[in-house]
């Protein structure tokens, strides 16, 4: 019975160790993304800065606020000795912040390579990739008694995406060093096919904090498709900054019928970031996508 239990504790901190150490591996992940984008952080941003903060807080707070407020009407020996103790932690503090700015104001800041940046976009396309399956099984009946999705052939589709739920959390570009354009932000759509419908699964991704958010399924027969392929649209839209722009993109779109739902367009290509950042943005996979929708519409 002991040794049940010993090896019921074991198990169970061998699980908060490795839940431990993933959330840990996901803060790294998430910090590699953000100086990606936004580059490596000064030491205005870094830890000793935030610690020198706090100590100034904490000295202010028992020096000068709080005999203010509780030693103007009580003259307790006791709160005078406190609020001495703070204000002397407060100095340490303060101190101990100083010196890891000077520490961190030595240290070389190296800009993120795009490798990086490519290796942690591809484990994120791979949890998409599951949820994308996990959901299309919850959502479309068709899926449990019928088909089964992980027999299909899949692909997935990315473009850029400017609104995301989070407004500190923009969409950022970044000019890599092969000359390819990044995005933080992006939409994305999970392409699935069956023997006579399509499968799609869409939400909106956030490099910087890991989430995806607004899924969204749908279930189309080929013989329904009347279109798939490129347009090129102007669109006058406000940003998050509240600001009117018009941009020039190109889009993804699969036209299933009549219906609000049966019409899915996607941003894959904004024109005027390419311009202005002389960068490429490559579509080789919505490009796929058109191929392989328009074989299997022209077969049934």
């Amino acid at each position: 019975m002991e040794t049940e239990r010993n090896l019921e504790q074991k198990e169970q901190h061998l699980k908060a160790v490795s839940k431990e150490q993933e959330q840990v591996e996901e803060l790294l992940r998430r910090g590699s993304i953000r100086h990606y984008f936004l580059g490596p952080e000064n030491i205005w941003s870094q830890e000793g800065f935030g610690t020198v903060m706090g100590g100034v807080f904490t000295a202010v707070l028992g020096g000068i606020l709080l005999p203010k407020l509780l030693l103007y009407s009580n003259s307790s020996a006791v709160l005078s000795y406190i609020c001495w103790i703070m204000t002397a932690a407060g100095i340490i503090i303060f101190g101990k912040g100083l010196y890891g700015m000077l520490k961190e104001s030595r240290m070389e800041r190296k800009p993120v390579p795009d490798r990086v940046h490519d290796e942690i976009l591809e484990y994120d396309m791979t949890g998409l990739k599951d949820i994308s399956k996990q959901l299309l099984k919850e959502n479309i009946s068709r899926l449990k008694e019928e088909e089964n999705i992980d027999d299909m052939e899949m692909l997935l589709v990315k473009g850029p995406r400017d609104y995301v739920h989070n407004v500190n959390l923009p969409l950022v570009w970044k000019l890599g060093d092969d000359g390819k354009l990044r995005y933080s932000n992006f939409s994305l759509m999970a392409l699935y096919f069956g023997k006579e419908n399509l499968y799609i699964f869409t939400s909106i991704f956030n490099l910087r904090n890991g989430t995806s958010n607004f899924p969204h399924t749908y279930e189309c027969p080929y013989h329904k498709i009347r279109f798939v392929g490129f347009e090129d649209r102007t669109v006058e839209t406000v940003n998050q900054q509240n600001k009117s722009v018009v941009q020039n993109l190109r889009m993804l779109v699969i036209d299933g019928g009549d219906g609000e739902d049966d019409k899915l367009s996607m941003t894959v290509k904004d024109y005027g970031i390419v311009k202005d950042l002389n960068g490429t943005i490559d579509n080789s996979d919505a490009e796929k996508a058109v191929r392989m929708i328009t074989e299997k519409t022209q077969r049934n």
